[in-house]
């Protein structure tokens, strides 16, 4: 924005910034984001949910009536997910790079088995919660939301993963499809 010579009230760059007609970059996270579709998009964030329900309330404790967060307990299960998460979010991320690798199946195919995966973790630690024994009697811990939130992030995780797959490569043998998804589908500078 270039003030006019005759103006009396230039008008200064917003926060003291760079002015508002120069490109600011968007950072790496969010620009590689714009650059997914719509499957792989709701894939992300079914991800980036499940990953975030671990820190939101899973149990409530019958004693002491305190919520704790999924990640209180640390085990296998939750460092699956971790994985799982991980996992998904590196692999498109680095496809909306435009970097190319192959796997042995499509990204579509591999988003849906990792919510496949990680839906069955969340069902297992929801069915084997924790325990409190105070004298003689044992008591379950309560089942709170932050775990049907990670259960609904799973399912959408998978849901996204298949509509990926089908989307991307319609009939096609599930060897073909991988090929297409190792091939660059856009070139970056570097």
């Amino acid at each position: 924005m270039t003030p006019q010579p005759n103006d009396p009230h230039p008008q200064s760059p917003p926060y003291g910034g760079l002015p508002t007609d120069v490109p600011v970059p968007a950072p790496r996270g969010l620009s590689a984001f714009r650059m997914l579709d719509r499957e792989q998009r709701l894939a992300a964030l079914a991800a980036v949910v499940l990953g975030g329900s671990l820190f939101l309330p899973w149990w409530r404790d019958p004693v002491f009536d305190v919520s704790y967060v999924g990640v209180r307990r640390i085990s296998f299960l939750e460092l699956a997910i971790v994985l799982v998460v991980l996992g998904v979010l590196v692999l498109l991320l680095r496809r909306a790079e435009g970097r190319f690798f192959h796997l042995p199946l499509s990204d579509g195919t591999l988003i849906a088995a990792a919510g496949v995966w990680a839906s069955i973790l969340v069902m297992f630690r929801m069915i084997d919660g924790p325990t409190r024994t105070v004298g003689h009697v044992t008591r379950d811990y309560d089942l709170r939301w932050g775990a049907l939130v990670a259960l609904a992030a799973a399912v959408t995780l998978t849901v996204a993963g298949v509509q990926e797959r089908r989307s991307r490569h319609p009939g096609e043998p599930e060897a073909v499809a991988a090929d297409a998804d190792a091939e660059p589908t856009l070139l970056l500078p570097r």
